[in-house]
């Protein structure tokens, strides 16, 4: 279920998606690695369940916050990962925005299970004197003044070629959101499930969709492109979600497999998903 519901307006200068490959910073990852990363589907694919509710540590293997959700724009690309700090067991904790940036992300595969690891080059006590989101919707996101004091406690330049990001959708917005297929058949429609972020071109990449089943049992997962969905919101700033991709299409769509969706490690399989879109 979705933990709480937010959707922000214009943001200018904000951070480019930077969820970066095993042992890479979430930041843009040079022409080379990119391709070396296209061909690694392992290091450069990451869903969006395995950041949210993980932990972050310092360079003292300290944890020292717990990533409570993921803001992006419209077109995925990553801004934010919103975390908590403070408090005690979760209790009486403080929201703070840190630039995808500042995060470094590493994936290793054991046993056939995915783990992700985040760390941060900050100790317990800078990150907790960090701006708070404080207000309703976190609308200091929407505040230029406030972003550039944020980013200025990260250490993150803001990039002279930048451009605005846009609105900005958080994780928890659109995770379990009916999909509404192209027949807009209610017997037939989808549910949002993960989203899956390539790190090779810095985006949400692929959205996972769960198709039949009853209360989430029996459910098979698909994958489509993400670009492929548009979201809207409505007048009491909920989503919807709608795909013109019909609903034959979409049970036909090729199936992965929950958690890892390791199927979309193949080059072969990610053209079949984005072919979807294209029929």
């Amino acid at each position: 279920m979705r933990s709480y519901r937010f959707l922000y307006g214009c943001v200018a200068a904000v951070t480019a998606l930077s969820l970066a490959s095993a042992g890479q910073a979430f930041e843009k990852t040079p022409a080379a690695t990119q391709a070396k990363n296209a061909n690694q589907g392992q290091n450069a694919l990451v869903p969006t369940s395995k950041i949210v509710g993980g932990y972050i540590y310092n360079a003292g293997d300290e944890h020292i916050a717990t990533v409570d959700d993921i803001v992006m724009n419209a077109q995925g690309e990553v801004q934010y990962l919103i975390v908590g700090v403070g408090g005690v067991a979760g209790l009486g904790q403080s929201q703070v925005a840190v630039p995808s940036k500042a995060v470094n992300c590493e994936c290793t595969t054991e046993d056939g299970e995915r783990e992700c690891r985040m760390t941060m080059s900050m100790t317990q006590e800078k990150l907790n004197q960090a701006p708070k989101l404080e207000q309703e919707n976190h609308a200091e996101l929407m505040d230029k003044n406030w972003v550039a004091r944020n980013r200025s406690h990260f250490s993150i330049d803001s990039p002279s070629n930048e451009k605005p990001a846009g609105k900005l959708i958080a994780y928890s917005n659109v995770n379990d959101v009916t999909v509404q297929t192209g027949n807009n058949d209610e017997t037939t429609n989808g549910q949002l499930d993960d989203l899956v972020v390539d790190t090779a071109d810095h985006k949400v990449k692929f959205a996972i969709i769960g198709i039949g089943g009853t209360l989430g049992v029996g459910e098979n997962y698909v994958a489509v492109p993400f670009n492929a969905l548009q979201l809207t919101e409505n007048e009491d700033q909920e989503y919807t979600i709608s795909t013109n991709i019909t609903a034959e299409k979409l049970k036909s769509a090729p199936k992965v497999t929950s958690p890892d969706y390791s199927e979309l490690e193949s080059e072969e399989f990610r053209a079949l998903v984005d072919k979807i879109k294209k029929q």
